[in-house]
């Protein structure tokens, strides 16, 4: 098991967001995380990266078992050396450019000489599809290109596991598949282990090794493709694959 959460809880004053959370990803896992807005998805992938701070919990990692609620600085930073996160609003700097904004986070944060960050740099732009664009701002970017500047970012860093906060939701529709196309090949070609946070169906079916289903702040269930989208067990889960997928449809028909 690469990567053991357990009973994560967390509360925003009186609202408690999670309320016992547990997760189990193994090397090369693609585990997909869906639910209704306001379920806990992202509180609890923030939590994985120490972006927002659990009020309970425990992780397994790195040979390492972990509290969330009082994880020393040492652990944070070992959590963060292993993982990267892909943010849905991209968190790209305006005023540097596509290949700089992949190497700031190899020279400022993990000590990589600058020619060796360049080099990384860009075979990480070439992996999604953007090696031409080494040079460009953000501004001269479209929206699916500054994501997948965001994907290169994550990649460059050879995480352990990327965290994925629903990485397609700011993109117009046009450009989601050029995103969902670089996930998919990071998958299936590179093993790469991911946690993704998403309400792209399609993508959960095709490519999702580990489906859970949250609401209210738990799991309401969890399996493979089959188990949630051919034969869920639970209400809950029913009547949120109904209606999302309905939706999607009347999308496509539109």
């Amino acid at each position: 098991m690469l990567l053991k959460i357990s009973n994560v809880k967390k509360n925003f004053a009186d609202n408690q967001v999670l309320r016992d959370v547990s997760l189990e990803v193994k090397q090369g896992d693609v585990v997909v995380i869906l639910g209704p807005s306001g379920s806990g998805k992202t509180t609890f992938l923030r939590c994985l990266n120490f972006l927002e701070r659990a009020d309970h919990g425990t992780m397994e990692f790195d040979g390492q078992r972990i509290d969330l609620a009082n994880a020393t600085k040492s652990q944070i930073d070992l959590v963060r050396k292993k993982t990267a996160f892909v943010f849905q609003n991209y968190n790209l700097f305006a005023n540097k450019t596509a290949l700089e904004n992949i190497t700031l986070g190899l020279t400022a944060g993990r000590g990589v000489n600058k020619n060796e960050a360049q080099r990384i740099g860009r075979e990480a732009l070439e992996r999604v599809g953007l090696g031409d664009k080494a040079d460009f701002y953000p501004s001269q970017l479209s929206g699916g290109q500054q994501q997948r500047i965001g994907i290169a970012r994550a990649i460059a860093v050879k995480p352990e596991v990327i965290l994925f906060d629903e990485p397609t939701s700011a993109l117009d529709p046009e450009l989601v598949g050029e995103v969902l196309e670089v996930m998919r090949k990071l998958a299936h070609e590179d093993n790469i282990t991911m946690i993704v946070v998403t309400h792209e169906m399609k993508f959960a079916k095709e490519v999702g090794t580990h489906i859970v289903f949250m609401a209210g702040g738990y799991v309401i269930e969890e399996g493979t493709s089959d188990d949630i989208f051919v034969s869920p067990k639970e209400d809950r889960t029913k009547r949120f694959l109904s209606r999302i997928l309905s939706e999607n449809f009347k999308e496509h028909v539109a």
